[in-house]
């Protein structure tokens, strides 16, 4: 059997290794949409008079089945999953989660390419920020094993009766104060792995600085917070590149002049080609913020607007050196001109 036949098998058969508190609960085999090329086709169980579920990517278990373990002993330790699933899922009400009003302080954002998600996007609220989006979640739970999270879409904000527009300001005014932005130098996060002190590392402070959010899980986002790009320009000290390192954090790094934006762009690139998951990838592009002009743009549009300035001044300074030089020729003929009439009225004045 294909993957495919085999999860369609196991939610025919699945209830028969289910717990008698989930007897009850309804089976289906179905598409799972999920942002970042992570749909999947697996299985949905929702118990029964609960309008929430789980549901389950089955590819390890038919990968298991393919690798020698039989259908029943991977059927029976998906019961167990699915068991365990539920007597682990988030504690949320049903009501409470059809209610914005109780649902809107849980609101954190997250950043994803607009490139390869453009189906999903099409069914949420986003806001599009250069080649990025933005997107939203309710955080339902946080715990020491994680966060339990579901993207807000449009069926949601329909039945909410709510605009996109005022699901975003409420994002913006909850997720920096419930999800605060961290901005740490690469020194400091490096000796937290290590278990040093940062005065240990080797390298000037100073240099690169990494951006997440308090919980590390998609705070690459935290840099669309209000006025988090003015307050990261003056710990940085003016300008700075941000280097998308995942959906999770970005880099920070000041712009002084002594890298191209291509040089950075090719070390992003080879980053996400070789270290990062395809589903944890936020762009091969770089980015600019300009600290007096207040402008965040991709590297490439700022070293081509400094260019344009450039070119202009230039061609300003070329037009005035040219008009000084005709001013000068028109003093220089004025001046011959009123040598060659001295004379006469000399002579007029004679008279």
């Amino acid at each position: 059997m294909d993957y495919r036949e085999f999860v369609d098998q196991i939610s025919e058969d699945l209830k028969k290794v289910l717990p008698d508190e989930l007897q009850g609960a309804k089976i289906t085999a179905r598409q799972v949409d999920k942002l970042q090329g992570a749909s999947y086709y697996g299985i949905t169980v929702q118990p029964e008079n609960s309008n929430i579920g789980i549901s389950m990517d089955l590819s390890s278990a038919f990968e298991s089945m393919e690798n020698g373990r039989s259908y029943d002993v991977v059927l029976a330790e998906l019961g167990t999953a699915v068991a365990d699933g539920f007597s682990n899922r988030p504690n949320v009400r049903a009501a409470e989660l059809m209610d914005y009003e109780a649902m809107k302080d849980k609101l954190m954002v997250q950043v994803v390419p607009t490139a390869g998600n453009e189906e999903m996007l099409a069914g949420i609220p986003h806001v599009e920020q250069e080649d990025m989006s933005l997107v939203y979640r309710f955080v339902i739970e946080t715990n020491e094993q994680g966060s339990a999270t579901t993207l807000v879409t449009n069926q949601m904000l329909e039945n909410y009766g709510i605009s996109a527009e005022q699901l975003h300001a409420d994002a913006m005014a909850n997720a920096p104060e419930q999800f605060p932005a961290s901005v740490r130098s690469m020194q400091e996060v490096l000796a937290e792995i290590m278990g040093i002190e940062p005065e240990m590392m080797p390298g000037e402070p100073g240099g690169m600085y990494v951006a997440t959010c308090n919980q590390g899980v998609n705070g690459a986002g935290c840099i669309f917070y209000p006025e988090f790009m003015d307050q990261a320009a003056e710990k940085l000290g003016g300008d700075f590149f941000v280097l998308p390192s995942s959906v999770h954090e970005v880099i920070l790094l000041p712009d002084t002049g002594d890298m191209s934006f291509h040089e950075l762009e090719s070390m992003v690139q080879e980053i996400n080609a070789t270290e990062v998951q395809p589903a944890d990838r936020l762009s091969d592009s770089v980015y600019h913020y300009d600290a007096e002009e207040h402008i965040f743009e991709k590297a490439q549009t700022h070293d081509e607007r400094m260019q344009a300035k450039k070119a202009e001044r230039e061609g300003s300074h070329e037009k005035k050196s040219i008009m000084d030089k005709l001013a000068e020729k028109k003093k220089e003929a004025q001046a011959i001109s009123g040598d060659k009439h001295a004379p006469a009225k000399a002579a007029e004045h004679s008279l």
